[in-house]
């Protein structure tokens, strides 16, 4: 016969084992320290009147790639030398990047360096924008590795953002959504999609605001 006491004993025995599985799963404290709160959505205005600031330099941007065809997803193993084995960008994709370049050229924002993830989705898109960038494998897809390589993607990204620009300079990221969700806790949609970042006074990252991929062409 069970009494109570031998039925909240074997509850404790059954969520032991859960419980390794949970933390082995999601380590206590992987996002804790890191997760930055996500940033409102930047309208037209608002970043017109942030232009400004972008111009004299000392921002981090991440990009997520522009759009893309999903018709054709990565295959596995995906060969990084061969963009038919990518899910590569569409031609809205590409028509985004290249009015996102014309704007950042028009406006003259001064960019310093552009970092790229190896997948070609994020290389034409750094291409079109500003037409060079520097390529790392540490920007590489989150998506579907181990619970480690993830968290070492995240520790990348957030080494990557947390770079203090030259001078009178900003630094672009491009890469993908997985990673700033493991870096920061924060799930970029849509792809395209900007985050502007600085350092506060204390020297904590902190994000200002999101941009939509369409919104940079409509400033002055």
């Amino acid at each position: 016969m069970l009494y109570p006491g031998n039925v909240h004993m074997l509850n404790y025995r059954l969520l032991l084992p859960l419980t390794a599985i949970a933390l082995a799963l999601f380590p206590v404290g992987a996002y804790s320290e890191s997760k930055i709160p996500t940033p409102q959505q930047m309208s037209v205005d608002e970043l017109q009147q942030f232009l400004p600031k972008l111009k004299r330099g000392g921002y981090a941007l991440y990009f997520r790639h522009m759009t893309t065809d999903h018709a054709h997803e990565d295959k596995r193993p995906v060969d990084l030398s061969d963009c038919r084995t990518q899910r590569n960008l569409s031609a809205k994709g590409r028509q985004q990047a290249a009015a996102i370049g014309k704007a950042f050229h028009k406006l003259q924002l001064p960019i310093s360096e552009v970092i790229s993830s190896p997948f070609c989705r994020c290389k034409d898109t750094a291409q079109l924008m500003f037409g060079h960038y520097t390529i790392s494998d540490k920007l590489y897809f989150a998506m579907g590795l181990s619970r480690q390589g993830k968290m070492a993607k995240g520790k990348a990204m957030r080494a990557f953002l947390n770079k203090v620009p030259v001078a009178g300079k900003n630094l672009i990221i491009v890469s993908h959504s997985a990673n700033l969700q493991e870096a920061f806790g924060i799930w970029p949609k849509p792809e395209g999609s900007a985050y502007i970042f600085r350092h506060n006074a204390k020297g904590q990252l902190k994000a200002i605001g999101k941009v939509n991929p369409d919104t940079w062409s409509k400033l002055r």
